[in-house]
């Protein structure tokens, strides 16, 4: 199940039995595969590929730069 209110791009690609949680973003050439459990408010950014049956916790973040202020 998708929640209606999560936003998914066009090029992103998710299995049939895909949680995603509300106000959720998949961004472009992302992978989702079967089992996975995406919860609320999260972000993922591709190029990504989730595994089988992984479950990400409601505001994670998924491949975009860290948080470290040092970061270049």
């Amino acid at each position: 199940m998708i929640h209606p209110t999560a936003l998914i791009d066009p090029l992103a690609k998710c299995a049939d039995d895909v949680e995603i949680g509300a106000y959720s973003i998949v961004g472009p050439h992302v992978e989702i595969a079967e089992g996975c459990q995406i919860g609320s408010h999260a972000v993922i950014k591709g190029p990504s590929q989730i595994g089988r049956n992984t479950k990400i916790s409601p505001f994670c973040s998924i491949g975009d730069d860290p948080q470290d202020k040092k970061f270049d």
